[in-house]
């Protein structure tokens, strides 16, 4: 087994004072009421191990440093040793230090550390009713995927950030190629096309042709010279610049209608509740990283333990990238926000210009000031839209409907205004042909230019969009080929355990499958009667799922928590019924005999089931059989050695106790009664069911084995077995369960013939030789010990 853990003490911590249980290296076997501490020992173990307590964690209101240590005690008084073997070594931790483990128990505390060796019933359906990107994070964290996940998603960002630029560059240059067409009136389709068409326009206004568009500007100035000689051409050349940009309104209802299509995926997203509290998370990461770094602090500001900066900085960092990139929706809008965004940044980009056109014009101070201040607000309101894309906030589309009008009109008007002062100059019908014909070529001339830049940007980001897409998909597939490896590899366990605890029902082949046309899924299909891939929730009960989502967890400890022999299972059999039960006390011992299990149950008879399995498998000697007799917030739960329902029924009887004998007797009779009913498949009726009474279920138990049992002889001792105890369990069993005055007229030994009675019924439902409770096998026509390890089984024929 290696290492074990030998003695846990706990102090002031959840709902224990003070409890000191000594494991010598065995499993812990715990029975108890709700609310008597059983999930405190488990949670103290998880402390010890994690630093976090999990029905603590993400809950709004909770907190380990407020809730963890018990009401009647401060912080500082928290502690939790645990005490391993071999070495006798012992370590704690409270809530402002961590154990340092020794290099012998390095192995052990790498998986525990991850808190992947606990299951509790809450945990179990997060295989089987999650989303498959939870249940794929679920399974990631036990299997150690995380820092794959986490690279992954910064593969998919770079990706998608690269596939918006692509876009916004092919739209850029398609847009360009259309405004140059429109300016020289003739069909432009590449950068090729633009100097023949200007100089075939240029031949149509008896203009002299260009040799390249180098020398455009040049050309335009002679032109200009050629009709006017005075420094008025200069700012007619601006002012029609001014004109020609301001023809169109700057904020298009275009770039209004795609921020509202991103604005409702925002709010669709922040709607969702996970998002929202993953969102918390974030912000608390990002603000504990903050105070870590700045502080170059070594003790935790919410916990007060003691850290390892650099090593939880990076955690933080990488816990970070993956929150962020929240699904393949957030992956959608950070592509359309980063357009967005740049359509934005080139309407800034077209009012700084004007801005810096405008300058030397006195006349447009006005417009300068107005402008500044548009420019200043669409800055601000670009930030939004980049919180936006990390689903931080919804955009507040309403400041720029408040605002687009206002922007617009000051485009509009400074449009005006700039045609007022040209038409001042007074120009002659031939200068203003000449500079129309200059405005239209050094118009061209600038379209052409930001043609090539695009062009060329457009060439980089399409290789680098290729290289990033090809990187990233052998990344992921081969990721989740090799998660799919590991799934393949645990799917036969998951089969075999499954199958243990469910022999020959119409539920198998259950796999476990990386969904392929997403990031990060795990699909799950069984075979129900005779459908193969179905969602186990389709034809199963929950017992079924219940049972299915210990199977997966069980497989996966098995294979990853190599080097860690610790295993808690607490209260996960709470929907499962007896039958199912017994199967899973052979699956825990016969598979995992090798571990230290701690198993904590509030069921009785599924107490019963494993205390009598460790017998009928030789293994007493390794468990520690506890109950939980009683619970006090000032003292803990007080704890008792198990003893047998057969040895409690003696003491009682010897110490004269008719009451507590008899309830005893009659809750023995009322299981045996229906353990035998579900062994041998007895038709009883569910009112009959339902109820449990002694009366409804003694005649259906004993007909169904008069009618099952082929063996007279064995037939004869069960029936005579049945008719004795018929003689005093209607009237006895029902007189000694109830609060009834007559209790004083019954004897002590005829309590004691009731309950010897009831005991020599069960003698005959059990192996002679290991003790185990004997089965049914139809197909055999037997009934049967199905103790694997019996070396003499019971063997009875049935018909």
């Amino acid at each position: 087994m290696g290492v074990t853990i030998k003695a846990l003490d706990i102090q002031a911590f959840r709902g224990i004072p003070e409890l000191n249980l000594e494991f010598d290296g065995k499993s812990l076997l715990l029975e108890g009421d709700n609310g008597t501490g059983k999930s405190s020992i488990v949670e103290a173990v998880e402390f010890f191990f994690t630093g976090k307590v999990s029905p603590l964690e993400g809950v709004q209101g909770l907190s380990l440093q407020r809730h963890g240590p018990h009401v009647k005690f401060k912080p500082e008084d928290v502690s939790i040793k645990i005490t391993f073997d071999p070495g006798s070594v012992s370590l704690v931790r409270t809530l402002a230090s961590a154990p340092s483990p020794p290099t012998q128990l390095t192995g052990y505390f790498q998986v525990t550390q991850k808190g992947t060796f606990i299951l509790r019933r809450s945990q179990i359906l997060a295989f089987i009713i999650s989303q498959p990107a939870d249940r794929f994070r679920t399974i990631g964290s036990i299997i150690g995927v995380e820092r794959l996940d986490g690279i992954e998603l910064e593969m998919m960002r770079l990706r998608d950030d690269l596939k918006a630029d692509v876009g916004d560059r092919e739209g850029k240059s398609t847009e360009l190629i259309k405004e140059l067409t429109t300016i020289t009136g003739k069909k432009t389709a590449k950068v090729e096309d633009i100097l023949p068409a200007l100089n075939e326009f240029l031949q149509e206004n008896g203009l002299p042709p260009i040799k390249s568009l180098e020398e455009v500007k040049k050309h335009a100035q002679e032109m200009l010279k050629a009709v006017r000689q005075t420094e008025d051409t200069k700012r007619i050349g601006v002012l029609n610049a001014i004109l020609e940009l301001t023809k169109a309104p700057l904020i298009a209802e275009e770039v209004v209608g795609k921020l509202d299509g991103l604005n409702e995926k925002v709010k669709s997203l922040l709607k969702e509740h996970h998002i929202r509290l993953e969102l918390s998370v974030i912000e608390l990461l990002k603000s504990g990283r903050t105070i870590i770094e700045d502080e170059k602090m070594d003790i935790c500001p919410l916990c007060e333990q003691e850290i390892d900066r650099d090593k939880l900085l990076l955690r933080i960092e990488n816990r970070l990238k993956t929150l962020i990139s929240l699904s393949d929706k957030a992956s959608e809008v950070r592509t359309t926000s980063n357009t967005i965004i740049k359509k934005m940044k080139d309407i800034i980009g077209n009012l700084t210009s004007i801005l810096t056109k405008i300058e030397a014009f006195a006349e447009l101070s006005e417009e300068k000031g107005r402008l500044s201040d548009k420019i200043s607000f669409l800055n601000n309101f670009v930030d939004k839209i980049d919180a936006a894309k990390e689903l931080k906030t919804e955009i507040p589309i309403q400041e720029l409907n408040q605002q687009k009008d206002e922007i617009n009109m000051a485009w509009s008007s400074l449009q005006t205004k700039c045609k007022q002062i040209r038409d001042a100059a007074e120009l002659t019908k031939a200068e203003e042909k000449v500079l129309e014909v200059v405005r239209l070529i050094e118009q061209a001339r600038g379209k052409a230019n930001e043609l090539v830049k695009v062009n060329s940007e457009l060439r980089a980001y399409k290789k680098y969009y290729g290289l990033a897409e090809k990187i990233y998909s052998i990344f992921s597939e081969t990721k989740k080929a090799k998660i799919q490896e590991i799934y393949n590899s645990i799917q036969g366990g998951i089969r075999s355990f499954y199958s243990t605890l469910h022999p020959n029902e119409p539920h198998k082949n259950i796999e476990l499958t990386v969904a392929l046309g997403r990031r990060a899924s795990t699909e799950l299909k069984m075979e129900s009667f005779g459908r193969e891939g179905e969602d186990p929730r389709a034809l199963t009960s929950e017992g079924h799922l219940d049972s299915l989502g210990l199977c997966i967890f069980l497989a996966f400890v098995k294979k990853f928590n190599e080097g860690c022999p610790l295993i808690i299972l607490d209260d996960v059999v709470t929907t499962i019924d007896t039958k199912h039960r017994g199967n899973i006390c052979k699956l825990l011992l016969r598979e995992f005999g090798d571990k230290q299990l701690i198993i904590t149950t509030h069921d009785n008879v599924w107490y019963e089931q494993l205390c009598a399995s460790q017998r009928a498998y030789g293994v007493g000697g390794n468990f520690k059989n506890m109950s939980i007799i009683d619970w006090s917030v000032n003292t803990g739960p007080k704890m008792s050695s198990y003893k047998p329902r057969w040895d409690r029924i003696q003491e009682k009887l010897n110490a004269g106790d008719k009451r507590g004998a008899g309830n005893e007797g009659r809750q023995y009779v009322e299981w045996l009664l229906k353990q035998i009913c579900i062994t041998t498949n007895a038709p009883v009726p569910i009112r009959n069911w339902q109820s449990g009474m002694v009366a409804d279920l003694l005649p259906h138990a004993k007909k169904r084995v008069a009618d099952l049992v082929k063996d007279e002889s064995y037939k004869e001792k069960v029936s005579t077995a049945f008719t004795e105890l018929e003689s005093t369990t209607l009237l006895l069993g029902n007189l000694l369960s109830h609060d009834n005055p007559l209790i004083d007229k019954v004897s002590i030994s005829e309590v004691k013939g009731f309950c010897n009675r009831v005991h020599d019924l069960h003698g005959l439902f059990l192996c002679p030789s290991c003790g185990y409770f004997i089965g049914y096998f139809p197909e055999l026509n037997i009934l049967r010990c199905p103790n694997e390890r019996c070396k003499n089984p019971l063997e009875i024929k049935t018909k």
